[in-house]
């Protein structure tokens, strides 16, 4: 009994020493790659994981017809005032602002990877003196979100003197491409790399998931159905403001899929691959209908090709410089439907 319980004991340190030794192999091979390659290909995948953590401490609500919405509340980087305004350091005191710029979007508006007074609706109020811009985005919101938002602002009798809405490209990407979600999986330690093997010869859940149907924009007959459908939702939240004479611009902003755009980080991600196949080919088709519709600027192919840093990750949220640079650009648009006055409020004229 002695001799079988020392011969397993051994066998097992055995298997120990030998998996130890292929951890320690395992990280020295992957620390070498990593040297020979030059680092990691996507440079901004730490930041974007510490952002998304942060992100994780503000609490949310849900609303019918707009969905999930951030409560009042503060995380490192992030503050949020009512109704999920996000908040920045004002350049000019909103009682004294010339102008106050109502913001919609999804998330590259709202900036989930950007601090308060990086974001995109900050940036602007640098390119536009004497100008407050109220920032009401919020991740995952589509056009049609937007414009229930819209119409809670006008109710809640907010000074509005233009609405900007940064969206689009998001309800576009909902109806041409299948998205498929995992439900997240707690962090685990890594196992050992023994038990690792075993695990994944052992595990039948990969072969068990069904196939994902296929994406409706790989024919010309489901292009034509979504864009039908985003041109309704377009003209919709333009209608929303129009109705109420409030100068609206809504902004196509540039994504890394879209003519090009990309540095060539994520070219070889294959979901890059995948958007830029479909995505990128529905926009030439939209571009066609643009022409003479007011209130729609396009903006899609103004960073040019190639143009460096621009974006934190291939669905197009942009870095601290993105934003600057796109903010150039919208405040061109704002200015050229409502030119910037002589400074003063009309409570300052009038006094």
């Amino acid at each position: 009994m002695k001799k079988i319980a020392a011969l397993l004991f051994g066998l097992f340190l055995t298997l120990a020493l030998i998996d130890g030794v292929l951890d320690i192999g395992l990280g020295l091979a992957q620390a070498v790659r990593r040297q020979l390659t030059g680092g990691e290909t996507d440079p901004y995948a730490a930041l974007r994981e510490e952002y998304l953590l942060r992100k994780l401490e503000l609490t949310t609500r849900y609303v019918p017809g707009i969905g999930d919405v951030f409560m009042p509340g503060t995380a490192p980087g992030f503050t949020i005032g009512a109704d999920g305004e996000r908040l920045h350091g004002h350049v000019t005191a909103p009682e004294t602002a010339s102008r106050h710029v109502l913001m919609l979007g999804s998330s590259q508006a709202f900036g989930v990877f950007n601090d308060d007074d990086a974001t995109l609706a900050a940036a602007l109020e640098r390119q536009m003196p004497g100008t407050v811009v109220r920032g009401f985005a919020m991740p995952g919101q589509r056009l049609p979100g937007n414009t229930m938002v819209l119409e809670q602002r006008i109710a809640a009798g907010d000074r509005i003197d233009q609405v900007l809405i940064v969206n689009g490209t998001l309800d576009l990407i909902s109806y041409c491409l299948t998205l498929v979600s995992q439900p997240p999986r707690p962090r685990q330690q890594p196992r050992p790399l023994l038990v690792e093997i075993v695990v994944r010869l052992t595990d039948k859940t990969s072969a068990a998931r069904p196939a994902a149907p296929a994406d409706a924009c790989l024919t010309p007959e489901g292009q034509t159905a979504a864009l039908n459908r985003l041109m309704a939702d377009m003209r919709e939240v333009l209608a929303a403001a129009q109705g109420r004479n409030l100068p609206v611009t809504l902004i196509l902003a540039p994504a890394p899929y879209i003519s090009g755009a990309d540095d060539g980080t994520f070219s070889t991600d294959p979901r890059f691959q995948r958007f830029q196949t479909i995505i990128d080919p529905v926009f030439a088709r939209l571009r066609t209908r643009l022409d003479g519709l007011d209130g729609i600027v396009d903006l899609t192919e103004d960073f040019g090709r190639g143009r460096q840093a621009m974006f934190m990750d291939f669905y197009g949220h942009l870095t601290n410089a993105g934003n600057e640079a796109l903010a150039t650009l919208i405040a061109e648009a704002l200015n050229r439907q409502l030119p910037p006055d002589d400074g003063l409020s009309d409570r300052q004229k009038s006094k």
